[in-house]
């Protein structure tokens, strides 16, 4: 006589695993709020590529941070082709009292990336901007060597500004008439300002020092901009991201872009890898169930 048959008595508990299974692997959202979250970025850390690529979505769902041991930055878009992740990082300013020109409060705008191990700051996309009368500032990278970094030194970039009079400031000129700019080196992993002191007393129509990294696209100098909130202000920054950056990671790396419709390319801003498309296949070379599929 045949075995009676198990399939029926073991329906309900399959039923049961696959509910559970579904349950343990949900859906990752791809938007937070206005931004895309394209892989290897996720929302929480089962949906992204480890803890550097974590994105948390807060405000009921509306902004997308990225969060660090250090800082909280606001998302404004992520990409994968070209590698970028825009942020907004506040400004570094040292303000006066305008009567005998002593400080009364001060903030060097630090950010550090290094914590993320996949971010820098761009050097192609961003330029150092500084604001004020009789001001000099420089962008610093704290620990410079000791992460990694191509520069002993500790000032990398900077220049002066200067105003004969309250009116000569204009808008749109950022030619050290109250405002100068300069382009920054690459691989910097962290930053903060450095002002220099110079006589401030009687210049109510300049009351700080200013000093911030700014997408080049993203800022025209406003001679309004001199009295600025400082506390409450930030500026859109572009970071050029890559895979295996901490671990000096290249294309020689075994591991590095696997899917066979996939290329690796160094990164062009430090160290670590990119993944990207073969000619003729497109779509998200992260992706391990979409791909890079034929055009």
């Amino acid at each position: 006589m045949s075995p009676p048959a198990k399939s029926s008595s073991l329906l309900p508990a399959l039923v049961i695993l696959a509910a559970i299974a579904a349950m343990a692997e949900p859906e990752c959202p791809t938007k937070c709020g206005d931004v895309d979250i394209p892989y290897p970025f996720g929302i929480g850390g089962v949906c992204s590529h480890g803890k550097d690529f974590e994105i948390s979505c807060i405000n009921n769902g509306t902004t997308a941070v990225l969060q660090s041991d250090f800082h909280t930055m606001q998302v404004l878009s992520l990409s994968v082709e070209p590698p970028l992740a825009k942020v907004m990082l506040p400004v570094a300013y040292k303000c006066y009292n305008p009567e005998n020109g002593y400080p009364v409060r001060k903030s060097d705008g630090h950010v550090d990336l290094w914590s993320h191990g996949i971010f820098l700051i761009s050097d192609t996309r961003n330029m150092f901007v500084v604001l004020g009368c009789n001001t000099g500032a420089f962008t610093t990278m704290n620990f410079g060597e000791k992460r990694g970094g191509r520069y002993k030194h500790q000032y990398y970039a900077g220049c002066f500004t200067y105003c004969s009079e309250p009116g000569s400031p204009k808008d749109g000129r950022c030619a050290s008439v109250g405002c100068c700019h300069v382009d920054i080196p690459p691989g910097l992993t962290d930053n903060a300002v450095h002002f220099e002191t110079w006589p401030h007393d009687g210049m109510e129509h300049s009351p700080c020092d200013i000093a911030f990294l700014v997408g080049k696209d993203s800022y025209e100098f406003r001679a309004s901009d001199l009295r600025m909130d400082v506390s409450r202000s930030s500026m859109p920054v572009w970071l050029d991201w890559a895979m295996g950056r901490r671990g000096d990671a290249s294309c020689d790396w075994e591991y590095a872009c696997e899917n066979p419709n996939t290329e690796c390319v160094d990164s062009l801003n430090g160290p670590g890898y990119l993944c990207r498309c073969k000619q003729g296949f497109e779509g998200n070379p992260y992706d391990d169930d979409i791909g890079c599929t034929s055009k």
